[in-house]
């Protein structure tokens, strides 16, 4: 019998080298995502939860000479800045 110990973290997603995930952050959790980087940050939350929920946050993960970051989308927030800390937070615990 397999038993996973209350501690133990849950797999990383990893990311690759330039590649983006579109994602959703919300309560410092990333609650949605997808590598499909062809639809746009509007598509993806019409698609996964219609409109984006009160404080929640949608933007790019990605990973670029070797570092994992979360970046603003462009469409919601008028710029592709670094998102705030709780989303990097969020990203961090989610990917690698």
């Amino acid at each position: 019998m397999n038993q996973s110990s209350p501690q133990a973290k849950p797999e990383k997603i990893a990311i690759r080298e330039g590649y983006y995930f579109l994602i959703i952050v919300q309560r410092g959790v990333v609650t949605h995502y997808t590598p499909d980087f062809g639809l746009s940050h509007a598509d993806f939350v019409k698609r996964r939860v219609g409109t984006l929920p009160n404080g929640a946050w949608v933007g790019s993960a990605t990973k670029n000479d070797g570092i994992l970051s979360a970046v603003n989308s462009f469409t919601f927030y008028g710029n592709q800045l670094p998102g705030p800390a709780e989303t990097q937070k969020a990203v961090q615990e989610k990917f690698c």
